[in-house]
Parts: C-alpha cells; structure tokens; sequence
C-alpha cells in the first residue's frame, strides 16, 4: 500500500511541476511595458499604414511618441500618448479606451456639416403612406408614385431576402428608387450585401479585401469579393443613393457593393468611410483597444476608408426647412 502513495505522491509533484513550467509569468504593466505592448499591436496589426490617404510615417510615429514615455510619467500622461497614435491612424474604426475617460477615436465627421435634418424628412416625404418592414426599413412613394423612397438608418436593423421583395414589390411601377443611408453608421454587413443583391441580374466583380495575416509589413491575403445577384425580386431601374459624413462601415459595405453598377448612383456628401474588419483587446493594464485589421479596395484599385465621394455633391441650405435639396436632386434625376 505504501508502494502506492509514495507513486501517486510523486506524479502529483511532476504533474504540479509541469504546471508551473508552462505557466505564462504575469505581464508587466509598467509605463514602457504598455507602451511596447500597444506599439506592437499597433504595428503587427493595423491593416492601412500603406493607404496613401492617411500618410502615416509607421517609423517616425514609433520613434516620436517613444521618446515621451518613461516609468515616472503620470497613467493619465501614458494614455495621452498611445492616444496620439491611435489619432494618427485616421481610422474611425481604431480606438482606445481606459474606461474613465470618453477614450481616442478618430472623428471622422470634424467640421463637415451633417445634411441630413430628420425633421424635415417626416414632416414633408413621410407623412402620408408611410409603410415599414421590420425594425428599419421606412418607405413610401414620391413625386406623384413615380419615386420608391426607401429610409434605412441603422445597419443593427435586420434585413431580410423577404423584406426587399415586398418593397420592391410596392415600387414596381416606379421610374427608379432612392435609397436613404445617411446617418446609418454601420452594423452588420451581410445586410449590405443583401441589399445589393437585388439591384443585379449578374454576378459582378466589386474588388478585394485585404487582410493583415501577420508580424511583417508584407503579411497579408487577399480576398476578392462579388456581389451575386438573388433569387428573389430584382429591380433593375435606376437607383439613387443618399449619402453623407455619417455613412459608416456597413454602409460603406453596401456603396462598394452598389458602385460597380451602371444603374446606380449616388448624391449627397462624402462618406465616412470605415471599409476595414476590426479585432479588439485589452492592454496588461486593462486598457482596451480597436485597430481595423484589414482594408478594401475597390474594382478600380481605389480605397475607400477615409470617404467616398458620390457622383453628384449636394449640400442642405441649413436656413430652408421646406425641403430636403438632396432628395429633390434625386427626384430630379429620376424624372
């Protein structure tokens, strides 16, 4: 019996041995540990330091915001810092957050006015025959019912194969539709895509994301991307899009999905942007951080993250709340 304990004694100090070997040691969390640590994330993930759009020195950002860190600056001094970098990636996807403070996040709007007034658009195109399928899709007929207009503000709002039907359905008889994505910062953008689909008869080439896969500057894959037509109700008349500052991620989703087509186009203000897919984390410290870890780039070899210019540029007279100009323009040109 003794033979037996002294056995099972032994395995359990190996087994216990071998735990403490594989045990990661704890991370620093000292000033330059969470500097480095975030500098690499920065560097090994962020996806666009080659956008030319951005004109970001990768070296000199390290070597500029090093040189301010030490182990006796204040916490609060620290997160300024690694703030100032997360602000030079002109990314409004890229973010870092202490949790006391509103933390860094790349304002992608500045001083752009924001030409959309909801206001407006309720009491003068929503007020009569306003119909709604699920949480987000608003539609109803203008310009005498020759114009489907559709509202859509919030890609968190599911959107189904369904839904596109029975709109398109109504708008069957229509010269064209417009399509209202101004506001709608993104969410899910599979939505887009089901979107799109509707506006095709045939698969299209809308370009390529691509993705960081690793530590290298040259670490990437590519994935091109097609827009494929669907099996439920197409319309193929023309389609307006409404754009401005705060179209966003998933609503870039759907632009670069729409924007190969010849029967789309787009009127407003330049977009947002937000065309890459993001990872997130947490420092040592508890810090926690967003970098977008890929980019897209269209059909024509051009990027879209920091904005898409629509085709025609129309701007809200502030002082005029009789009528919205961009959805008159879009009537216009749909007439």
């Amino acid at each position: 019996m003794k033979k037996y304990i002294y056995i099972s004694a032994f395995l359990l100090t190996l087994l216990s041995s071998c735990e403490k070997a594989f045990m990661e040691p704890n991370p620093e969390t000292d000033n330059i540990a969470i500097f480095e640590e975030y500098w690499k994330l920065v560097d090994e993930k962020f996806a666009m330091f080659s956008d030319p759009g951005k004109e970001i020195n990768r070296n000199l950002l390290y070597s500029e915001n090093r040189a301010l860190i030490s182990n006796t600056i204040s916490t609060d001094s620290l997160f300024n810092v690694l703030g100032r970098i997360t602000l030079s990636l002109k990314d409004g996807h890229s973010f870092l957050d202490n949790g006391i403070d509103n933390g860094y996040g790349y304002d992608v709007q500045g001083s752009v006015p924001n030409n959309l007034n909801q206001t407006i658009i309720d009491n003068i195109y929503l007020n009569n025959n306003v119909q709604l399928q699920g949480d987000g899709l608003k539609y109803t007929l203008l310009d005498n019912g020759n114009v489907g207009y559709i509202q859509y503000r919030d890609f968190e709002n599911e959107v189904t194969t369904d839904m596109m039907n029975s709109i398109l359905t109504y708008f069957e008889n229509t010269n064209g539709i417009i399509l209202d994505v101004r506001g709608n910062a993104g969410g899910d953008p599979s939505y887009a895509a089901l979107i799109a689909s509707h506006f095709t008869n045939s698969s299209v080439y809308i370009g390529y994301e691509n993705f960081k896969t690793g530590p290298e500057t040259d670490d990437f894959s590519r994935s091109e991307i097609y827009l494929n037509p669907t099996s439920g109700k197409q319309y193929l008349k023309p389609l307006i899009v409404l754009t401005n500052i705060h179209c966003f991620s998933a609503t870039t989703t759907l632009i670069y999905h729409l924007n190969p087509l010849s029967n789309v186009t787009f009127v407003g203000a330049k977009t947002g942007g937000g065309s890459g897919s993001t990872a997130d984390g947490f420092l040592a410290n508890g810090w926690k951080w967003g970098l977008s870890t890929s980019e897209f780039i269209d059909w024509k070899g051009r990027r879209l993250d920091n904005g898409f210019e629509p085709d025609i540029n129309v701007f809200l007279d502030e002082n005029d709340i009789t009528k919205d100009e961009i959805i008159e323009k879009a009537i216009l040109e749909l007439q």
